[in-house]
C-alpha cells in the first residue's frame, strides 16, 4: 500500500510540474484577425524577437505571452518597445518606435531592437523582411 501511494504522489508531482512548464511558456501564435486560421501563404508572420511589447493596430502583444503574431497581408501600424539591461545613471534605457507598413502574405518580419556601447549609447529600432532579408522600417543598428 505505501509503493502505491508513494508512486500515486510521484505521478501527480511530476503532472504537476509539467502542467506549471506549460503555463510559463508563451503562447505562439497570436492570431490577430477574424476567422478561421489561414495557412502561413496567405498572412504575415510578425516576431517579437528583441522587444518586450508592441502593438498591432492598436492591439497589444507581449513576449512574455507571445513570441509570433499573425496578421492579415495589408497595411498595419505597428508601435514596439523595449528595455534594455544595461545599466544607466539614469536607470535601464527603453525606447521604442513606430511605423505604417505594408505587410505581404507568406512572409515574415522580425521586429528588432539593439543599442551601442558606451557612455553615449544611441539605440536603434527596425523591423526586418526575414524573406526577402530588407529593413522596412526603423534604423538597424550599424
Amino acid at each position: 500500500m505505501n509503493l502505491l501511494r508513494c508512486r500515486a504522489v510521484a505521478l501527480i508531482g511530476l503532472t504537476s510540474l509539467f502542467l506549471l512548464a506549460c503555463a510559463a511558456l508563451p503562447e505562439a501564435p497570436y492570431k490577430l484577425y477574424p476567422g478561421p486560421v489561414q495557412p502561413d501563404s496567405d498572412i504575415a508572420i510578425v516576431r517579437l524577437d528583441d522587444v518586450g511589447a508592441a502593438k498591432f493596430d492598436g492591439r497589444l502583444a507581449t513576449q512574455g505571452d507571445w513570441t509570433e503574431v499573425l496578421l492579415l497581408p495589408g497595411e498595419h501600424l505597428i508601435e514596439w518597445q523595449t528595455e534594455f539591461g544595461v545599466v544607466d545613471p539614469n536607470g535601464l534605457p527603453t525606447g521604442g518606435n513606430e511605423a505604417k507598413v505594408v505587410l505581404l502574405a507568406g512572409h515574415v518580419y522580425t521586429l528588432r531592437a539593439d543599442l551601442t556601447t558606451g557612455p553615449r549609447y544611441r539605440t536603434f529600432f527596425w523591423i526586418r523582411d526575414d524573406t526577402t532579408q530588407q529593413v522596412i522600417a526603423g534604423t538597424p543598428k550599424p
